[in-house]
């Protein structure tokens, strides 16, 4: 019996050092260092600084979850890590300058690049921010406070005299300052951070509130981290720094000062290695308050030189800059089902000097492209000096915007690449077909192919001609076409009969139903990338305001089947071995067209 007892007692200590439950006050990153690897962290409710007591380094195999079950942005997190200190109690009304002041301000992080900032926020490569009731206030850039003016919703920071200077009255207010860059970093594996909310931790590039840029080690250093359920907010760069095999899904990623999330790796080998990167029902929205310019480190989700990215079932919305960024020797994404809406200064899915494979597919792209701190030129989906891009199945509205167009396949010189086999960078091998797009009244945006590199003369041969595309305009003889065709880089807008007699869109079609939306259409069963066995039923959901006409079934774009009524179900028989795009084609009463495909392999 005292054996049994002891041995009841060793189980029981395993299991609640297995488990430790932390409380606002805790200096975490102690407690976390002191735990063996494998430990389960649960955050009860409440707020817990990290910027005196530094970040969580944790250990491979570590999870830290908050207690309280959370889904942002329908229902936020309560246990809140925060990189920032309070200081309003702390400020003093100046006599000489009249703006109220707080000492002993000693934090400096690194900073960014100046030339990263718009035009009159200077001050946005700084890390630090001061946020009063949780909004962040403009970071201003003075030489000295005699010639620094200082108004409403800005303020100074002195970093020589160690003196933050603000106009705003802090009473009545919660005010903070950011001090420590990043939340959870460090070089362990297999991490899960979950039902968290992760804010104001004053970042710069490479690092993040979440992961720190791990460059040669990134195959062996913060690897197969799950980021699951998480608010991530206020970070004056990145939220997220994404590494390989992260999985970060369904996270709500918004006002960040700069990137919503992002990553990069800084070598060949690398490069070209599968990231394993799967970034899944995320809501990522409202980022670059901070004011870097969208095209170099603003907007939603940017990437340098990963491979095999998968982005799916996203919200992507209201970023100053992009959407989503493959940038500078990026290998292959997938970009299925994403909703990318409403985003500003910047194209808003991008392939830029990088290399396929990539599919985006089934996207719907809205509203995106209006200049408000940028000239454009802008574009709905672009692939510019890049190759094997293939985009079909998308909805593409081209809002009233000057200098705002659909989608555009570019040629340039972008020199040559800095990796092996270090080939001229062409654009080559995309392919455009089956898409949805619709003018609003007024836009005068185009589509098609751009030839502005003298050194690629055979861009348009490269390159498949577009095709099965439907156009929706108010009026179909605008000039909306850019398709030379030669080697003349023209890039003349022409109308869609000049277009189509140029060889592209032969099986493509414009009218003047511009108005009426598109169908919603969705393959339900079976799942993508599902492997079947013929015979198999193919089961879809079509609806529209104005009802559906029919539901067209194609099988590697061979028609299959038609279905005029629901249930709309094929019934595929006559499958082959290997992969097959497998695709429903719903067909609006109001005369619109979509479709919706998935992948499903024959074993």
């Amino acid at each position: 019996m005292i054996r049994r007892g002891i041995f009841v007692f060793f189980l029981l200590s395993l299991v609640s050092w297995a488990q430790v439950i932390l409380h606002p006050g805790d200096n975490v990153p102690k407690i976390v260092s002191s735990k063996p690897p494998g430990t389960t962290f649960i955050f009860a409710p409440g707020t817990y600084r990290l910027a005196t007591l530094g970040s969580i380094n944790p250990l491979s195999g570590d999870i830290f979850r908050g207690q309280d079950s959370c889904a942002p942005p329908a229902t936020s997190c309560q246990a809140i890590i925060s990189g920032s200190i309070p200081i309003g109690s702390l400020a003093v009304k100046d006599p000489v300058t009249g703006y109220y002041k707080v000492t002993g301000q000693t934090q400096q992080n690194p900073a960014g690049q100046p030339a990263w900032c718009l035009a009159g926020w200077e001050g946005c490569y700084h890390a630090e921010d001061l946020f009063f009731d949780r909004v962040p206030f403009q970071h201003l850039e003075c030489t000295a406070i005699t010639s620094c003016t200082i108004a409403a919703g800005q303020w100074w920071f002195d970093y020589a005299g160690h003196i933050i200077y603000m106009r705003d009255d802090p009473s009545g207010h919660v005010v903070e300052t950011s001090v420590l860059p990043n939340a959870f970093g460090g070089s362990a594996n297999n991490v899960t951070i979950s039902q968290l909310t992760i804010e104001e931790f004053s970042n710069s590039q490479t690092v993040a509130a979440i992961a720190t840029q791990r460059f040669a080690n990134a195959p062996t250093q913060e690897t197969n981290w799950l980021i699951e359920n998480c608010e991530i907010m206020l970070n004056h760069w990145m939220g997220i720094q994404v590494e390989f095999h992260m999985r970060i899904l369904n996270n709500y990623v918004h006002n960040n000062g700069g990137e919503g999330l992002g990553g990069g790796f800084g070598s060949a080998a690398l490069v070209q290695s599968n990231s394993g990167i799967v970034i899944q029902g995320n809501t990522i929205n409202n980022n670059n308050y901070a004011r870097f310019n969208p095209g170099h480190s603003g907007g939603g989700v940017k990437f340098g030189g990963v491979t095999g990215a998968i982005l799916r079932g996203n919200t992507i919305s209201g970023n100053l800059g992009e959407a989503i960024h493959f940038d500078d020797k990026s290998n292959g994404g997938f970009v299925d089902g994403n909703v990318i809406t409403n985003n500003t200064d910047q194209s808003a899915l991008i392939d830029e000097i990088s290399f396929g494979p990539s599919v985006w597919r089934n996207n719907i792209i809205l509203g995106n492209g209006r200049s408000t701190l940028t000239s454009g030129p802008h574009f709905a989906m672009l692939s510019q000096a890049s190759s094997g891009v293939e985009a079909y199945c998308n909805v593409i509205e081209i809002p009233n915007y000057p200098k705002t167009h659909g989608w555009l396949i570019g040629a340039s010189n972008r020199g040559n690449n800095n990796y092996p086999p270090y080939q001229y960078l062409i654009s080559t091998g995309n392919y455009f077909h089956h898409n949805t797009v619709i003018w609003d009244s007024g836009a005068t945006g185009k589509v098609g192919f751009s030839h502005n590199d003298p050194n690629q003369s055979t861009f348009f041969s490269d390159n498949p001609p577009p095709d099965y595309n439907t156009y929706h305009a108010p009026r179909s003889g605008d000039a909306n076409f850019i398709y030379d065709n030669d080697n003349s880089r023209s890039n003349r807008g022409k109308s869609f009969g000049s277009y189509r007699a140029s060889g592209a869109d032969v099986h493509g079609t414009v009218d003047t139903n511009y108005t009426g939306g598109y169908p919603k259409v969705s393959i339900t069963s079976p799942s993508d990338h599902s492997s079947v066995d013929n015979p198999v039923t193919v089961m879809a959901t079509a609806s529209d305001a104005s009802g559906i006409n029919k539901v067209e079934f194609y099988v590697d774009w061979n028609l299959q089947a038609t279905i005029k009524d629901p249930p709309y179900d094929f019934n595929w028989t006559n499958g082959t071995s290997g992969s097959h795009t497998v695709a429903a084609m719903a067909y609006s009463k109001a005369g619109i067209r979509a479709c919706y495909a998935v992948t499903l392999t024959e074993p």
